[in-house]
């Protein structure tokens, strides 16, 4: 799993996400032009963190920072 590669911004291929800012705030279901629109807005990528939850999950928040955090993990 560690090597997995996950989808970050416009790789992502679902309609619809669960979005959670880079705070933790939930902010709901939303289209993927809206979550990218989010992403953009905070200064951030979009990375879908759990792409088989219906719909999935994807987190706003910088890539290199949660690349960094989740080899600190392995």
């Amino acid at each position: 799993m560690a090597t997995e590669r996950l989808r970050i911004n416009n790789e992502i291929r679902a309609t619809e996400l669960r979005v959670i800012s880079a705070d933790g705030t939930n902010l709901g279901v939303l289209s993927l032009e809206a979550a990218l629109a989010a992403a953009k807005t905070a200064g951030s990528d979009l990375i879908e963190i759990s792409p088989s939850a219906v719909p999935p999950i994807a987190k706003i928040m910088d890539y290199g920072k949660f690349e960094y955090e989740r080899s600190k993990k392995e």
